[in-house]
């Protein structure tokens, strides 16, 4: 507990901050046996060598997430990383993941014709979730907000379907995935 209480340190830099996502982003890219001896995450890999993932560090009440919004639509990158750091005033564990997605979903679904394209997975370090028996999330130093089209990540989940990949996952895992077992 007491590493978890040194990683949410308000006082970080952003460079520091980065620097320990950037640990978490290598376990993700590192071949696993539970996903098949695929990486956790198969195409992080190339959005990160062909610099199309914008990573930001967010400290709410610094600035509005709406300026990461902005920044992000207005650049070239592909998805986005908003990397959550606990404030005074907010602490991610206190963060209803699931709610808190849905809002963004909506906010994604309103706020312009080109919002409308993307979708956010939020991951929590605080969250009883695994995948193929790996707690995946709980490595992340942070609370994650990752947002990528729909269109590429509907791709990528199909593409994932004629691999290994979901093989060691749990009836339930599949469930939440929407992976049928039949079509592994």
């Amino acid at each position: 507990m007491e590493y978890q209480l040194e990683l949410f340190d308000v006082d970080k830099s952003d460079l520091q901050i980065k620097e320990e996502v950037n640990i978490y982003l290598d376990y993700l890219q590192t071949p696993n046996e539970a996903f098949s001896g695929m990486p956790v995450c198969p195409f992080l890999k190339a959005e990160l060598e062909n610099y199309k993932l914008m990573i930001e560090v967010w400290r709410p009440g610094e600035k509005p997430l709406n300026e990461l919004w902005r920044k992000f639509f207005e650049s070239d990158f592909n998805s986005a990383l908003f990397i959550c750091v606990d404030t005074e005033e907010l602490k991610w564990k206190d963060v209803p993941r699931d709610a808190y997605q849905k809002s963004i979903q909506g906010f994604l679904k309103n706020w312009s014709d080109k919002s409308r394209k993307y979708k956010a997975i939020l991951f929590s370090p605080f969250e009883e979730r695994t995948a193929a028996g790996e707690p995946t999330r709980k490595k992340s130093p942070y609370f994650l907000i990752n947002v990528a089209t729909r269109e590429e990540l509907h791709l990528s989940h199909t593409k994932l379907l004629d691999t290994k990949y979901f093989d060691n996952f749990s009836e339930k895992e599949l469930k939440k995935l929407k992976v049928k077992k039949d079509t592994k």
